[in-house]
């Protein structure tokens, strides 16, 4: 398609009852040239038939893929992959763009012709109610470093990168140890090899869909440090400094401090409770905000004592 210019990539797994309002955004764009591609990543629900019927009613350029169900950084790989435009527009199935999202973004392109990928604002919503808006800013220094020991700084529904580019560094890990954070993993890679520009200008939506559970939140952090120790030893490898050393541990102790501290908000299952407050300590006790969070959990746990033993 020589006038396809943007391919927006869409994931999705058992979306049928919000995608039609995702490809709706899409099909609102001030920007025309571009197609939609649509991994259906194997969806036990209607997702592929809702698809076929939005593309079919609005008379939308685009085309669904059907896989077996292998996880976000496959679906969005095999979506980039088939795309026809020099740029990949990603979106989440339950996540949203405003009308000029596409306009904007490509002319951020036009103007700095350097760039590699663009990243906007977003507002953060829950029911249609805007709770915060997500702003994406250059950091101060290097973005790898910032990327890697301050954390995620992008998100996929904001980001619009150039295919060759994300094809040339290897697309999404696809590794199962990587669920929930191949994305964050894609960006710290892409800062090594590709140019960055982050736009002030709010352009969609990340949609809260539900809260986390408990059992997520573990799984979501034990990702996490999975992914983060193989860019940190590759990060020590070159710098066999104490310093370098210390700054890894106290990242990685900022993963655990994080999970500790969902875990107690949810006041569920004291047993991982304890384990992160304690890897968070035998990793970097000198933080005072890791002993903040040691001394909220220690209260916690002595509430909830107290109460069993009122119990008896």
């Amino acid at each position: 398609m020589t006038d396809v210019v943007v391919s927006v990539v869409i994931p999705a797994y058992n979306a049928a009852a919000i995608i039609a309002r995702t490809l709706e955004s899409v099909r609102s764009q001030t920007f025309t040239a571009y197609e939609t591609i649509v991994v259906d990543d194997g969806s036990a629900d209607a997702t592929s038939e809702v698809v076929r019927s939005c593309f079919a009613q609005h008379g939308m350029r685009g085309r669904i893929l059907r896989q077996d169900n292998r996880g976000m950084a496959a679906a969005r790989n095999a979506g980039m992959r088939e795309a026809g435009g020099e740029y990949v527009a990603l979106l989440d199935a339950d996540d949203l763009w405003y009308p000029a999202k596409l306009a904007t973004v490509m002319a951020e392109f036009r103007q700095h012709p350097e760039a590699d990928l663009v990243c906007h604002d977003e507002n953060i919503t829950r029911d249609g109610r805007v709770l915060r808006v997500s702003h994406r800013r250059l950091p101060r220094g290097i973005l790898y470093d910032a990327l890697l020991f301050e954390g995620n700084l992008l998100s996929p529904s904001a980001t619009t990168l150039k295919r060759g580019k994300a094809l040339e560094i290897g697309g999404f890990d696809e590794r199962p140890e990587y669920l929930t954070v191949e994305d964050y993993d894609f960006w710290i890679r892409f800062s090594r090899h590709g140019r960055i520009r982050f736009l002030d200008r709010v352009l969609g939506e990340y949609v809260l869909t539900e809260q986390s559970a408990s059992r997520r939140v573990v799984f979501h952090h034990v990702a996490l440090e999975s992914m983060l120790r193989t860019h940190l030893n590759a990060y020590c490898a070159s710098n066999s400094t104490l310093a370098a050393r210390l700054r890894a541990r106290r990242r990685l102790a900022r993963v655990y401090r994080s999970a500790a501290r969902q875990l107690i908000a949810y006041r569920e299952v004291p047993r991982d409770q304890r384990a992160f407050v304690g890897r968070m300590l035998r990793t970097y006790a000198l933080e005072p905000r890791n002993v903040a969070v040691a001394l909220m959990w220690v209260t916690v746990a002595t509430r909830r004592l107290c109460a069993a033993v009122l119990r008896r």
